[in-house]
């Protein structure tokens, strides 16, 4: 079985958008990972003979999956892209099981066996559930705010990437959260607010810095190797 930690790198750098200075932040975050001394073995998925030549130097597992920096508009289809890396993570380079990892979720603690057990647990997707500023989910009549948060997804159903990439096609947008919110809701048969969350999607080993509709006493409860310190698109 193959299993372990992916990342990506895509884009150009471009100060004239928000969205497209991504790229040189990125570079910061990647020090950040590179300098924590719990961070373990991951593999990056490169997007751009650029941005390969700079990561490989420093990252020692790296693949190109395409020369250009981008497939999707940066603007208005940004983490579109992420998708495309997590389907051929599992698709092409055969994971059965995975955590993607967005470069400014850092780990906080050695890596145990209770990591991959802790995940077993539960349902064959899991990322933090995160309230937004913004309606997200608009098929729901309740809870619109409220999506999986994109900087640690846990896999081990090769099939589901490509679902979040079908409800993708079927409403694009600017973020990949609110199509694993249709996956997740469609392995219940709709939304079933967020305890139903918690005890099937809810990781509980990774936590987020801040925009979390959990009690802190709740979240206190779990065994906990990352934190997500996630930027403030909302």
């Amino acid at each position: 079985m193959k299993r372990g930690f992916i990342r990506a790198v895509w884009g150009i750098y471009d100060d004239s958008n928000r969205k497209t200075k991504r790229r040189k932040r990125i570079d910061r975050d990647i020090a950040n990972v590179l300098s924590n001394k719990f961070t373990e073995p991951f593999r990056v998925y490169i997007m751009g003979k650029e941005n390969y030549e700079a990561i490989s130097k420093q990252c020692p597992d790296c693949v190109m999956i395409d020369e250009n920096p981008f497939r999707f508009d940066l603007i208005q289809h940004q983490y579109r892209n992420k998708l495309e890396v997590i389907q051929y993570a599992m698709e092409e380079d055969g994971y059965d099981e995975m955590v993607y990892l967005d470069w400014d979720c850092l780990p906080t603690k050695k890596l145990t066996d209770e990591f991959w057990i802790e995940l077993g647990k539960k349902e064959a997707f899991q990322a933090n559930l995160q309230v937004y500023h913004r309606r997200k989910c608009l098929w729901r009549e309740t809870d619109v705010r409220k999506v999986p948060n994109g900087g640690f997804i846990y896999l081990r159903d090769k099939t589901l990437p490509s679902q979040a990439i079908e409800w993708w096609d079927k409403s694009p947008c600017d973020n990949d959260e609110p199509s694993w919110a249709r996956v997740t809701d469609a392995m219940v048969d709709g939304w079933k607010g967020i305890d139903k969350y918690w005890d099937l999607f809810e990781s509980m080993v990774c936590d987020l810095h801040r925009m979390s509709p959990y009690s802190r006493a709740l979240i206190n409860t779990k065994n906990r190797f990352f934190l997500h310190k996630q930027g403030g698109n909302s």
